[in-house]
């Protein structure tokens, strides 16, 4: 009887090493699965403003899902149009939007919101037209050295009517 106890008590023993040896791998691997900074961006609510030429803008929801910041250091396209992050200075009557100086972080489980009159991606110079109803592909760099390719639909927007100065950095 008592060696009967031994063998379950070995065999629990045994079973629940291997219980948490599974768990571990678990970790280990959703952890390689996010091992970039583009891994763990997840982007929803994308859109850009339709434009014949000139400027425009693309807009969306950008998602950290990791427990470590990301830097969003350039935008591309793989038209070369040239595309920068700005943001939003100032306070009061005497906000403006800039192009922002250094990385665009997004914080540990937290939503980077891009919306007109907030921070966003700024096309300068179009080198064709975006047109409602088709999608531009914007890749996002990151300081890691990773990218992130994210589809950001063209639809029409009366809104934000922007003014710009001679360099591009009005009023917007």
């Amino acid at each position: 009887m008592h060696f009967r106890k031994i063998a379950v008590l070995a065999v629990g023993l045994l079973l629940t090493g291997c219980a948490q040896g599974a768990d571990a791998t678990s970790a280990v691997e959703n952890q390689q699965i996010k091992e970039t900074q583009a891994d763990a961006l997840v982007a929803s609510e994308t859109w850009a403003k339709a434009a014949e030429s000139g400027m425009s803008a693309a807009f969306g929801v950008l998602h950290n899902d990791s427990d470590q910041p990301l830097a969003l250091h350039q935008v591309s396209n793989a038209l070369g149009d040239e595309i920068q992050i700005h943001e939003m200075r100032g306070s009061g009557h005497d906000m403006s939007m800039a192009q922002l100086d250094g990385d665009l972080v997004i914080e540990p489980g937290q939503d980077l919101v891009l919306a007109p009159g907030g921070n966003h991606f700024m096309f300068m110079d179009l080198k064709r037209p975006l047109l409602a109803a088709q999608s531009v592909r914007l890749q996002l760099e990151f300081a890691d050295g990773s990218s992130a390719e994210v589809d950001f639909p063209i639809r029409n927007f009366d809104g934000a009517k922007e003014s710009y100065d001679e360099h591009g950095h009005g009023e917007h």
